[in-house]
Formats: C-alpha cells, sequence, structure tokens
C-alpha cells in the first residue's frame, strides 16, 4: 500500500518496517505513538475495508483520535523514510484532501517464453533446411 501526501507516493509497509529506532523515539514523544499503536491502526485500516468491492468512507476510520495521530505517524515516517529532514508537525501540514492510499496491484509475471525442443542440438541444422 503506498500513503499518497501531496501527490508524493511513499511506500507505506516499507517505511514502518524499515523505521529507526530514532525515529520511533521521536515519534512516540512529539506524539504518543508507538509501534504497537501504529500497527494496530493500520491493521483497523485495512480490517475497515468494504468486503464488497465498494470504496471505503476514509472518513469513517478518521472518526477515531487513535487513528488520526496513526495518520500522522505514517505520514511522518513515510516521509522521514523518504529522507525529508521534517517535524511531525511539518510533516502533516497539509489538507486532508491532499492525502490518500493506493492500494499496490500484484505485477502479474510474464508468461515464460515457449520452449523449443530440447532434443536437438541448435548448431546442427536439419539436412531438410539445408537442401
Amino acid at each position: 500500500m503506498k500513503l499518497i501526501v501531496a501527490g508524493t507516493k511513499y511506500p507505506l509497509q516499507e517505511a514502518i518496517q524499515g523505521a529507526t529506532l530514532r525515529n520511533l523515539y521521536v515519534l512516540k514523544m512529539q506524539s504518543g505513538v508507538g509501534i504497537k499503536s501504529l500497527r494496530d491502526a493500520f491493521k483497523r485500516m485495512e480490517d475497515s475495508a468494504p468486503t464488497d468491492g465498494s470504496p471505503a468512507d476514509p472518513l469513517d476510520f478518521l472518526e477515531e483520535e487513535d487513528n488520526l495521530l496513526a495518520l500522522q505517524a505514517m505520514v511522518w515516517l513515510c516521509k522521514r523514510h523518504a529522507g525529508e529532514a521534517v517535524t511531525v508537525a511539518e510533516a502533516n501540514d497539509f489538507p486532508l484532501s491532499q492525502i490518500g492510499f493506493e492500494a499496490e496491484t500484484e505485477e502479474t509475471k510474464p508468461a515464460d517464453p515457449p520452449q523449443g525442443p530440447t532434443d536437438t542440438d541448435p548448431a546442427v541444422v536439419p539436412a531438410a533446411l539445408t537442401s
């Protein structure tokens, strides 16, 4: 899943999993959100998606204070993971309309090319083709 902030896409899972201890400490001190709270909020967000394929209403998720804090933490961690030197407050100074999520589509692996006969030596040209 990608987090989109002001048109920039950030890999959310990699940012959370790649969070440094220093960033986690700063995050906890500045926002009160720890890694377990962040993981739980992320899980709640995934679980709140409708199963019938209809789009989820993100405002339902943002109704809870803990979820708002977790979203701020996600934005900051993503920006820090991308190398941006911003505070938690600076990272979250965007209108809600510029924050979103994008589900990653699973890339389909291209089909392997068909295999030719394996019992022939490609250096040997059959007599029928040379006549």
